[in-house]
């Protein structure tokens, strides 16, 4: 149970009757006795709305404005109050809290993390892809008791929010995967995603660790100026792959998810929880057992076809790593079912047109262009063999009207095309 009148005087407001609380939520539905819950303005329901429905249910307090009685936090704003709270959760963590961010495999990597530090340490770790300003905060408010380790996998998408995260967590240990181009729309250049990235450092314990991308020179230079301890991880670090090996150790890596990409997580991963007390042969043996997630990485067969699910989200350096993954991994014929990727402003046509000439490279058989951005970069790919559709219903047409049986089909996207959809409709003629 947690301190309802310690939460209430960090958060300037009078203490309610109710002394403790045992978890937290934004959600009405979940409230129910002992909880506590933030009533937040969404985009389609304000929380305010269902104050007395969550009181009624038990709840032991609610934060919100004005014009309530009862056990009542009130705030002028819940959202920061959220902020606020995460922050007073983290204070009372003794062990240490691991941030893990990326321009892509944050989500893989912080599930390696967890499952190598499990080998030894009860650990916790972010739920889903609660890894925003709402999400981080509950994930500190809801840590079990007892935990010895902390993964939080803290996402962003315009500059300072790692800071505002950052603020929240005090990471003792930060993990960035890569620094690639996606959001790049809301930054302008690779280089100040980069900056954006190293605000996770900025907000790192001083004298704590970084295990940063080599060759990331404003990364470097960050976590020096923050007087961190560093391990580089890829081509030219500390750690690196090497023939299917993660070296330093030379252990082989055999992993459910595919791609020489996720082995590059692996290895960094395998680095960090080194670094926290976890022998390296332990922390490769754990992950090995990882299965992906939907839209991650999982491959299943149909009758037809052997469907890669890489749908969850796209940005120009994860789609290409999932092309090579295809080709290195899969017999052909090959099938690409591409959704357009987006937020990547003044480079949305370039991008494209680099995936499709990496799509020719590698010799796909036939690629599937869903969205605006694809169909306009293909014009300048004239041997590959494309076809077009305007939503995901349209490119399962045209992958059942014209892919060959046996083919190898990899489906990726940004998540607001819903090619999962698309997957979905497979994999239930696949059962």
């Amino acid at each position: 149970m947690r301190s309802l009148i310690s939460l209430s005087a960090r958060l300037g407001c009078p203490a309610p009757e109710e002394y403790s609380f045992s978890y937290a939520t934004i959600d009405s539905r979940e409230a129910g006795p002992s909880s506590l819950f933030f009533a937040l303005q969404g985009r389609n329901a304000d929380g305010h709305d269902f104050v007395i429905d969550v009181l009624g249910a038990g709840g032991a307090a609610v934060v919100s404005r004005d014009g309530f009685t009862g056990p009542i936090l009130e705030v002028d704003s819940v959202e920061e109050a959220l902020m606020e709270a995460g922050a007073w959760a983290r204070d009372c963590i003794t062990y240490p809290i691991i941030g893990v961010t990326g321009s892509s495999g944050k989500t893989t990597t912080r599930k390696m993390l967890a499952a190598a530090l499990s080998t030894r340490f009860r650990t916790w770790q972010t739920r889903g892809n609660l890894n925003n300003h709402l999400g981080l905060p509950m994930t500190l408010l809801n840590t079990p008791p007892g935990m010895e380790m902390l993964v939080l996998e803290m996402g962003m998408n315009h500059p300072g929010e790692l800071l505002r995260l950052g603020w929240v967590a005090r990471p003792n240990l930060s993990l960035i995967t890569n620094v690639g181009t996606a959001h790049i729309e809301n930054f302008g250049t690779r280089e100040k995603i980069a900056y954006a990235k190293a605000e996770i450092l900025h907000c790192t314990e001083k004298g704590g660790l970084a295990v940063i991308p080599a060759g990331e020179g404003i990364l470097l230079e960050e976590a020096q100026l923050r007087g961190l301890e560093i391990i580089t991880h890829g081509c030219g670090g500390d750690c690196f792959l090497e023939n299917g090996r993660a070296m330093p150790w030379g252990i082989d890596l055999a992993l459910e998810y595919g791609g020489e990409h996720n082995m590059q997580n692996a290895v960094a991963a395998i680095a960090a929880a080194q670094r926290l007390g976890v022998d390296p042969v332990d922390s490769a043996e754990a992950i090995s057992k990882l299965l992906p997630g939907a839209g991650r990485g999982i491959v299943f067969s149909t009758e037809n076809y052997t469907v890669i699910d890489e749908s969850y989200n796209a940005n120009p350096e994860s789609t290409v790593a999932c092309l090579k993954s295809a080709v290195q991994l899969h017999e052909k014929p090959l099938v690409a079912v591409l959704g357009d990727m987006l937020e990547l402003g003044e480079r949305s046509l370039a991008s494209h047109r680099e995936v499709l000439r990496k799509v020719e490279e590698l010799g796909f058989d036939l690629v599937i262009l869903v969205g605006h951005w694809f169909k306009e970069a293909s014009g300048s790919q004239s041997e590959l063999n494309v076809l077009f559709a305007e939503d995901w219903k349209e490119a399962l047409i045209a992958l059942k009207n014209s892919a060959e049986p046996g083919s190898t089909v990899l489906v990726k996207g940004s998540n607001s095309l819903k090619l999962g959809q698309l997957v979905q409709e497979l994999k239930m003629e696949g059962a």
